[in-house]
């Protein structure tokens, strides 16, 4: 999306939530001023529109290679709009890539999937299977065909499931996204992040699986959680080094 600013002669072009945000950084824009979406025309004050940008989040890496110089010209306009395209566009011309960014624009700092170890009575199922296909092909070859095709059936299953199960860690949130043909999620912020459970026990853990949960103050429960994944502590502590970064940045504003 991206906004158009009032009464700013200087800077007349469209400009994305980033160009907002940097301004008021270098002081061009105060957090009162007005500003209106090329989607719905409707006016937001500067500070509304960058809310949730962090300083931290400016350093995180640039979704458009330019120079930092270059982003915001005063005195020329036309250069604005076309060395800034929005996120919208950006998304159109292949800047944004699914596997480094979320829909939104986040960072992704990790993605994992359920490990297929984690599977483990459902891949003992398919071995019993196909061994019972070897023993049929020398008995009733007839009903061989059979085993394995329900042996290769639940392997698809594990697969389908593991494949289509996202864990997600962002620079602003922990998310677990699943689903075929259509997509549900379940997140909650790094901010809100009030207790982080990691769990490593029996035969998983000695193959180095575990599962963390992720709760919060606003429910008793567990809000997300990550199943069966490798690496569970270093995800652990990579949400407690954003917490902790935030924590500064926060810190600092005050």
């Amino acid at each position: 999306m991206r906004y158009r600013l009032h009464e700013h002669p200087a800077f007349p072009g469209l400009l994305s939530k980033e160009d907002l945000f940097l301004l008021v950084e270098r002081g061009s824009l105060a957090r009162g001023d007005l500003c209106a979406d090329t989607v719905t025309g409707r006016d937001h004050t500067v500070g509304d529109v960058i809310g949730e940008m962090r300083e931290a989040r400016a350093r995180a890496g640039a979704r458009i290679d330019r120079p930092m110089f270059r982003e915001i010209r005063a005195d020329d306009p036309g250069e604005v709009e076309e060395e800034l395209p929005g996120d919208d566009e950006a998304e159109e011309e292949g800047l944004l890539d699914p596997e480094v960014y979320t829909p939104a624009g986040e960072l992704i700092l990790h993605r994992s999937h359920p490990s297929w170890l984690g599977a483990g009575k459902a891949l003992f199922l398919v071995m019993l299977l196909w061994i019972t296909t070897g023993m049929l092909m020398r008995v009733e070859p007839d009903y061989a065909p059979l085993s394995a095709m329900l042996g290769m059936g639940v392997l698809v299953a594990v697969w389908v499931a593991r494949a289509t199960r996202v864990y997600l860690v962002t620079e602003e949130r922990v998310e677990v996204v699943w689903g075929i043909l259509g997509k549900s999620s379940k997140e909650v912020r790094i901010c809100d992040i009030r207790s982080i459970d990691v769990y490593e026990s029996g035969l998983k853990g000695l193959l180095g699986l575990g599962t963390v949960d992720f709760s919060s103050a606003a429910n008793a429960g567990i809000e997300v959680q990550f199943r069966d994944i490798r690496g569970a502590h270093a995800v652990k502590e990579l949400v407690r080094q954003l917490q902790r970064g935030t924590g500064r940045s926060e810190g600092g504003g005050l």
